[in-house]
């Protein structure tokens, strides 16, 4: 198959021409490609060729129906024939029916629902509903759908602020004061996690990297006219100490905890850091891990209740301790 530019522009020409005119005689698809490709002579040779492979190329896979009639020319047998309308195959129905049911759980995000609306535009171009006989593809799959959280409506301008290399000005305010403030920041990522939307940046002012959901957000980003200063953020490297979103200035501490035999596999199978090391004993599991406590960390062992017990650091034993004894006196 020839794979060179100009034969793909000639057999698209070829067959909007077919597809115009109904009828069109070798001189005029030769006349066709010389002007859509600002290029002569083109021999008719190389025309014959682009025909014969729009019929039998098996690589192309448009298997096109041109005949030719001596009196009138080449034309399509099928007239709802085009070779934008090549069906697509199994695997790719499947592919393009997956990432159209993922892209819907952020069609709230109109930045997103852009995207939805071109994968749904060619989910509906290549004809998926009629190959796959059936009103949806996937209705054996649903994801997890979470509650529109506040503050979607900034993803869009912090996403161009990334892309343009624009610093942004806000006014933010956190869940432990009242007292509003307003901050210029060097954005470097947007992250999901638990439902809620994140921007990491560079501070101006401070010169430090800090983390802001989008729900306290109290007024909409805007280009601040200050030179945007890229200090080649790595995600994997500020968040690989970590658990969850926020992180710190601390060094990573050796975690070690106890954890039953029911709770341990549901660490084992969907483990909860990379650095995660697991030892079987008699009757439970110990689990270690390389991270910074952060509250996601302590959050997350509160949660498991009595099916864990932190053995070390100390530190962290005694605050998990705390917070228990805090629970059982508002009982």
């Amino acid at each position: 198959m020839p794979a060179n530019k100009y034969a793909l522009i000639r057999y698209r020409v070829i067959n909007r021409c077919l597809k115009d005119f109904q009828f069109a005689s070798m001189e005029k698809l030769i006349q066709v490609c010389e002007d859509a490709l600002s290029m002569s002579p083109i021999s008719k040779r190389t025309i014959y060729q682009d025909i014969r492979d729009m019929k039998e190329d098996d690589q192309l896979g448009y298997y096109a129906p041109i005949r030719l009639n001596r009196d009138k020319g080449y034309y399509y047998d099928d007239p709802d024939y085009s070779i934008d309308n090549i069906p697509l195959g199994e695997d790719e129905v499947k592919a393009l029916s997956f990432a159209a049911t993922m892209l819907d759980q952020f069609r709230n995000i109109s930045i997103f629902s852009t995207f939805t609306g071109a994968v749904q535009k060619v989910v509906e171009a290549m004809n998926i509903k009629r190959l796959s006989k059936e009103d949806d593809l996937l209705p054996f799959i649903e994801f997890e759908h979470s509650p529109v959280s506040l503050g979607q409506q900034f993803i869009e301008p912090i996403i161009l602020a990334i892309k343009n290399k624009k610093v942004i000005r806000f006014k933010y305010q956190t869940f432990v004061t009242d007292k509003v403030l307003s901050h210029d920041i060097h954005p470097y990522l947007l992250k999901q996690y638990h439902s809620r939307w994140y921007m990491v940046g560079l501070h101006d002012y401070h010169k430090d990297i800090a983390t802001y959901c989008l729900d306290r957000f109290v007024s909409d980003p805007e280009v601040a006219e200050i030179p945007y200063e890229d200090r080649g953020f790595n995600t994997r490297e500020y968040f690989k100490s970590v658990i969850g979103i926020i992180t710190s200035s601390e060094n990573p501490q050796k975690v070690v905890l106890k954890l039953t035999q029911r709770q341990a596999w549901y660490v084992i199978t969907q483990p909860i850091h990379s650095s995660q090391k697991v030892t079987e004993k008699k009757g439970h599991f110990i689990v270690e891990l390389k991270v910074i406590p952060t509250y996601e960390l302590i959050m997350l062992i509160m949660g498991w209740g009595p099916e864990v017990e932190v053995i070390q650091p100390k530190s962290l034993r005694s605050r998990i301790f705390e917070l228990h004894k805090k629970c059982t006196e508002n009982l």
